[in-house]
Parts: structure tokens; C-alpha cells; sequence
């Protein structure tokens, strides 16, 4: 199954406590595709691995597209619907900032220490990382002169909102499938003015967590 499909299946998670990573523990009552089981300790909503693969083989990430094509937009509460004229929608520059903030944050989070490279290309050592944001759940309307009703220059939420997303982790050159993850997170809890800058402050914080949390695992099979 394709993996991106299977990863827009998988039910929508709570939001993951962040905590130092340990060593996966597995469930052999619960697999999917014949082999993955179940991470019964993950740090996420949802995680699913073969224990059976040694991922520190790879020392090298291809980072294909963020896939935003099948987001769902959960609409933003009551309490900010008088303030808009419209439903929220994701506009093509929305999707070209956050596409661009995922590569650019995950670039940066995995070559850190210089111990992993992001490249373009399938390899023997190469782990392909794929990403679908599954869910958007904005906290008020759309930073625009469409959405937002007249006068309403300034705009105050509980941060952005939250996000949903699903990773798939597989070999670049066998396209075997070794992992799918599903995680949700929301932006921060402060109450502030909420626009299309603040809001991105936010969703760079939920690309930084994730790409900490892939490094953190690899380290791990690395034995960093």
C-alpha cells in the first residue's frame, strides 16, 4: 500500500508529551502490514516499526514534498466566528510557506551534528522520509482581507492552533516500508496576537519538535 496513503488512514492522535526517547517497546498482538508492530512506549500519538530493521544503516535522509493535498481544516471555534466572512481554507501560498518551512527546518534540525546529510537522491544508505499534514485546526480566521471582517485589524487567539501529521520512513532503494508515525501538536498556549507571522512562529516550533524527534531515534540506533 502506498505509503501515503496508508499513513492519511490512520485515525487522528492526541497531542504527544515531550519527553526524552528511550528504546522502542514492541507489540506483537498489534501489526500492520504484516510487519510493523506497534511501539507500545512511543513519545507520539501513534507509531508503527519493523523491529526487525537496523536503521543505523542509514546515516542519510531524502526529504520528499510535504504532501498537503488531503488536509482536513477543522474551522476555528465559535468564539472567533463573528470575526469571519468566509471559511478557512489553505491558499497556495500557504502551502508553499509551510512545504518550504518543513524543508528548510528539517534540514537544518537533522545535519545539526553533523552526523546525518540530507540529499536528493536514493541510496544504500539513504532513509526516505515522507510527511502529510493530515489536519489543520486553526485557533481564527485566515490572516486576509477575505476572511477577516472589516476593522478587525488586530486578531487575539490562544495560540495558532494545532496540527496533525502523519511521517512514513522507508528504504530509498527497496521502497520497503520500515515505519509510519502519526502525531498532532498545538501551537503555543499563550493567548497573543494571532496573524499569518505568529502563526508561522508556531508552526515552525511543531517542524523543530518533529525533526528533533526523528534525529532523537536515529540516535538512538546510531548509539549516539
Amino acid at each position: 500500500m502506498n505509503i501515503r496513503i496508508l499513513s492519511l488512514l490512520l485515525p487522528l492522535l492526541l497531542v504527544a508529551c515531550v519527553q526524552a526517547p528511550r528504546a522502542p517497546e514492541f507489540s506483537d498482538s498489534d501489526v500492520i502490514l504484516d510487519k510493523l508492530h506497534l511501539v507500545t512506549n512511543a513519545r507520539v500519538g501513534m507509531a508503527y516499526i519493523d523491529p526487525d530493521t537496523d536503521f543505523s544503516r542509514f546515516n542519510k535522509l531524502l526529504l520528499e514534498p510535504l504532501d498537503l493535498s488531503n488536509t482536513e481544516i477543522v474551522q476555528p471555534s465559535r468564539s472567533t466566528a463573528t470575526l469571519s466572512r468566509g471559511q478557512w481554507e489553505l491558499t497556495d501560498a500557504d502551502r508553499e510557506r509551510l512545504q518550504k518551512a518543513y524543508r528548510e527546518i528539517f534540514t537544518r534540525e537533522l545535519q545539526e551534528t553533523d552526523d546525518y546529510e540530507v540529499v536528493d537522491a536514493p541510496g544504500p544508505q539513504v532513509l526516505r522520509v515522507t510527511a502529510a499534514v493530515t489536519q489543520l485546526a486553526p485557533n481564527a480566521p485566515h490572516d486576509d482581507m477575505q476572511s477577516r471582517t472589516v476593522g478587525r485589524s488586530r486578531v487575539y487567539s490562544e495560540g495558532a492552533g494545532s496540527m496533525a501529521i502523519a511521517f512514513g520512513f522507508s528504504d530509498s532503494q527497496s521502497g520497503e516500508v520500515l515505519a509510519v508515525v502519526k502525531d498532532a501538536r498545538s501551537g503555543n498556549p499563550v493567548w497573543g496576537q494571532n496573524n499569518s507571522v505568529t502563526n508561522m512562529q508556531d508552526v515552525n516550533l511543531m517542524f523543530g519538535h518533529w525533526a528533533r524527534m526523528v534525529r532523537a531515534r536515529l540516535d538512538i540506533a546510531h548509539g549516539y
